[in-house]
């Protein structure tokens, strides 16, 4: 009997450990054609949700390539209404951290939508340019990188070339010293749609052999001892060996 590959180790301890979510996600980054069972257990918890929800729906819509369906349409219709004046998308009593974090999510995700209209997507990265520092991405504040490079990497901005190099240096910093695992690296290129960000000095080959050395005998990959928290960290690695290992 042939050892099993890390991609179908992982794929086994998301199916063992995770919800029916999670096990269908996986089983779609494997499978060509089986994001159905995604896309209908996405719809089922679809209704009367609040931003947070809905944030996190485009979110799997993207991450699972559904973007092109009625649900992420839907969505993007919805998120769209919701859009502030500032430009931003922000929960009743937000600080500004939270509502950029947020803002630069939901809009990463538009901007990789048919959907999206240009307007919504100028007023999100005129709001994100408006409190850019580079202060903003140092000293490993990966959820402030993410968000900023998620959307300045997927729509067209006068300040997406700057922002970008000061992520890319950032991110590479972070895995050079061993304060962002490959994991949490790989996932901003997914969310990038790009195999590496002006400023960085990496290759995916260098970070997938990173990530092999990470994995856990049990296939799962991630530094928590939650379960929830392994099962979305093994799921990332899952995606980065299915994209980036060819």
């Amino acid at each position: 009997m042939s050892e099993r590959s890390p991609a179908e180790r992982a794929l086994d301890f998301v199916v063992e450990h995770g919800d029916a979510l999670a096990a269908a996600r996986a089983r779609a980054l494997v499978t060509k054609g089986a994001s159905g069972a995604v896309l209908e257990l996405l719809g089922e918890g679809s209704h009367a949700a609040d931003l947070a929800r809905r944030q996190h729906l485009i979110w799997l819509c993207t991450d699972c390539g559904l973007l092109a369906s009625p649900l992420a349409r839907a969505l993007c219709t919805d998120l769209a209404a919701t859009q502030h004046e500032d430009g931003a998308w922000r929960l009743r009593g937000a600080s500004t951290d939270e509502a950029l974090r947020s803002t630069g999510m939901i809009a990463g995700c538009l901007a990789r939508s048919p959907f999206a209209r240009p307007e919504t997507l100028d007023a999100a990265g005129d709001y994100l340019a408006r409190y850019w520092d580079p202060d903003r991405v140092s000293n490993g504040r990966l959820a402030d990188l993410r968000a900023y490079a998620f959307f300045f990497a997927n729509a067209g901005h006068e300040r997406g070339d700057e922002v970008l190099q000061w992520c890319g240096r950032e991110l590479e910093r972070g895995f050079r010293t061993q304060t962002f695992d490959s994991i949490a690296t790989l996932r901003v290129l997914i969310d990038c749609d790009a195999h590496s960000l002006p400023g960085a000095r990496f290759e995916p080959g260098e970070l997938l052999v990173a990530l092999l050395t990470e994995q856990a005998r049990d296939g799962s990959f991630g530094r928590s001892g939650d379960r929830a928290l392994r099962v979305e960290s093994t799921l990332d690695g899952l995606h980065a060996l299915q994209r980036f290992q060819r």
